[in-house]
């Protein structure tokens, strides 16, 4: 009876987080009251860079040269055949999991390296994109911005709906109360009504919303999802080597599709290490390196594309000076969005208990913030911090229960 009330209200939450950018799609080209206005444009902002990038990707599959194509073939193979054979093995699943993902990942690598700049700093989001896409153009279909958008825009709620039944259960393993997790997908399912209520008008601008939703196309629904299942697994409860292994894996490719990503990889690193212990942080750690070919072949046309090419970064990128204005300034996370929602969040982190659970949640909430409080444009782009998102929504979740049921009679 429990578990069927937990995926009903899941089920809820779930249909209200797609339905406003589905309401917005379907009025698109005209005004919705309550909602900003979307437009089906290619070109718009980082989107076209993604786009391009998938579509010079899925261009570059044709370039492999032979040799390495069969070489990629007999690694895809051999993985498979070996997960088949090893799959009832428990000792030896951890590794097959990183095996197989790093076997994908030395496959692009080789894919990669023939692909040139596309204007994308960073390439997890457009892979994802072009694997969906692959099939479509190899039956010699045409392909233009409104097609692949029909692929992505799914990709991008399917992400956004993986993000909030990981956030439920991130709340659940983190405080042994299921109304904790709930209560933390409701604050990240209701957050696109309420978003403009909280920080007022300037919550839409920049596209903030749209990239929230998904309907912009952008890395932040993928790059929250990729974190937010990765946290789920590490809090879990009797967590497995296999478990571990596949958190290392998500967060390594959440760092393929957001380099920042990293930092949180880093510290579920030494959490884990530090709590748990060396022997059961192995499979994160090999987990955590599965992407990083990918990501070096990727680096040269990223953000950085040699001395005759553009740098992607700000001319100045991180500086002292910029951490006031990143959050006085910030269309989102303004000092009023703050003052409403910082007090539920501290009184959840006095309330919870001393111990891995609450340092893991600080690490997931704060470490994104840290970093973009010193980068320039972060009070431009609150998506910076999307990521964070879900684990301050549970340590929200868990001060706003307490604040209610202390407020209750006794």
């Amino acid at each position: 009876m429990v578990q069927r009330t937990w995926w009903t209200v899941l089920g809820a939450l779930a249909a209200l987080r797609v339905a406003p950018p589905l309401l917005v799609l379907a009025a698109e080209g005209r005004d919705l009251p309550g909602f900003p206005r979307f437009d089906l444009v290619e070109g718009t902002g980082d989107d076209a860079g993604f786009y391009a990038a998938a579509r010079e990707f899925m261009a570059s599959t044709a370039r492999v040269r032979p040799l390495p194509a069969a070489l990629i073939a007999v690694i895809l193979v051999g993985a498979a055949a070996a997960g088949i054979r090893l799959r009832r093995r428990k000792r030896v699943l951890p590794w097959l999991v990183v095996g197989t993902a790093t076997s994908v990942a030395l496959a692009v690598t080789v894919v990669v390296r023939e692909m040139e700049p596309s204007g994308a700093a960073v390439f997890g989001w457009s892979l994802l994109w072009a694997a969906l896409m692959l099939p479509y153009r190899a039956l010699g279909l045409p392909l233009d911005y409104e097609i692949a958008f029909a692929f992505a825009f799914p990709l991008a709620l399917s992400a956004n709906i993986a993000a909030l039944v990981a956030t439920a259960y991130a709340g659940f393993y983190a405080t042994g109360r299921r109304a904790v997790g709930l209560t933390a997908a409701a604050a990240l399912a209701f957050w696109p009504l309420l978003s403009a209520v909280v920080a007022g008008a300037s919550a839409w601008e920049n596209g903030t919303w749209l990239v929230d939703t998904g309907l912009a196309l952008y890395t932040e629904p993928l790059s929250t999802a990729l974190v937010t299942v990765a946290l789920a697994l590490v809090l879990r409860p009797g967590r497995t080597d296999v478990q571990l292994a596949l958190a290392g894996v998500l967060l390594s490719y959440a760092t393929f599709v957001k380099l920042t990503n990293g930092l949180a990889l880093a510290l579920a690193v030494v959490l884990v290490a530090g709590f748990l212990g060396l022997r059961r942080a192995l499979p994160l750690v090999a987990g955590s390196l599965s992407f990083v070919p990918a990501l070096a072949a990727y680096w040269p046309i990223g953000y950085v594309q040699g001395e005759d090419g553009p740098n992607l970064l700000p001319q100045e990128p991180f500086a002292v000076d910029y951490a006031v204005r990143s959050w006085t300034d910030s269309l989102l996370f303004s000092p009023r969005t703050l003052m409403i929602l910082l007090p539920f969040a501290i009184v959840g982190v006095a309330v919870m208990r001393r111990g891995f659970a609450l340092w893991l949640l600080l690490a997931f909430t704060l470490a994104n913030a840290a970093l973009y409080s010193f980068y320039q444009p972060t009070y431009l782009h609150p998506r910076f911090l999307f990521a964070s998102l879900p684990a301050f929504f549970v340590l929200l979740a868990r001060g706003g229960l307490a604040v209610v049921e202390r407020a209750q009679p006794r």
